[in-house]
């Protein structure tokens, strides 16, 4: 698992060094950056019948290529439980987790809009609890295609559907040593969600989804221009 974990984390520090050198090397002064805070919780039911469920504090920073096209870096606080696993019995494994988005829009017309979001993820957890060491390491891949209406001047209702892939690996050593494959029992879902715009360029969301991935957020972001 180790030669996995350290070939993940190549890939992504790679993929974060180009998410920020390419999105400041092309964006124009004309477009928005955007950072956002989310809370989210999400349980991930896997193959074999137990679930993953992740518990994230993070932050993200998209900046705009254009009107429509925008790139994202994310990364945050991560608490995981193994439900329904009985080698993870006893174990709260903490950690973080980082990755890269693409999000394609097209313009507000007659209330509606539509598009497309992109994101790969990485997640790292792990605890000691006496002589034994649970780790989890997954990448979570994600492709979601939505459709706002807007309600009000402040108010858009938006809905989605997405296909979702988690591999991964669990390890236990120690005492015990046991090591386990992490893959999602579903492959799509669904979300929807209400967002609130505020006067200053601000933005307040509330998102609940399930299917492949099931929970919700709440995330507070802004536009900086």
């Amino acid at each position: 698992m180790y030669k996995h974990t350290r070939s993940r984390l190549s890939g992504v520090a790679l993929a974060l060094a180009t998410g920020l050198i390419s999105p400041t090397a092309g964006a124009a002064g004309d477009y928005p950056f955007y950072f956002q805070l989310d809370f989210a919780q999400q349980r991930i039911p896997l193959e074999g019948g137990t679930g993953l469920e992740a518990n994230t504090f993070g932050l993200s920073y998209r900046e705009y290529l254009s009107q429509d096209i925008g790139l994202e870096l994310h990364l945050g606080r991560l608490g995981v439980e193994h439900e329904g696993d009985s080698t993870a019995m006893g174990f709260d494994p903490t950690g973080y987790y980082a990755g890269l988005g693409f999000e394609a829009r097209t313009a507000e017309r007659q209330r509606l809009q539509g598009g497309i979001d992109l994101r790969y993820s990485y997640y790292h957890s792990g605890e000691d609890v006496a002589a034994d060491t649970l780790e989890l390491d997954w990448t979570q891949g994600e492709a979601r295609l939505w459709a706002t209406l807007r309600l009000s001047q402040r108010f858009k209702l938006y809905a989605c559907v997405f296909a979702l892939s988690v591999d991964g690996d669990q390890e236990l050593d120690g005492t015990a040593v046991a090591e386990q494959s992490l893959e999602n029992a579903d492959d799509s879902g669904e979300c929807a969600g209400l967002i609130l715009e505020t006067a200053d360029d601000g933005v307040v969301g509330i998102e609940g989804y399930g299917g492949a991935r099931q929970g919700g957020r709440i995330y507070f972001g802004r536009y900086f221009w």
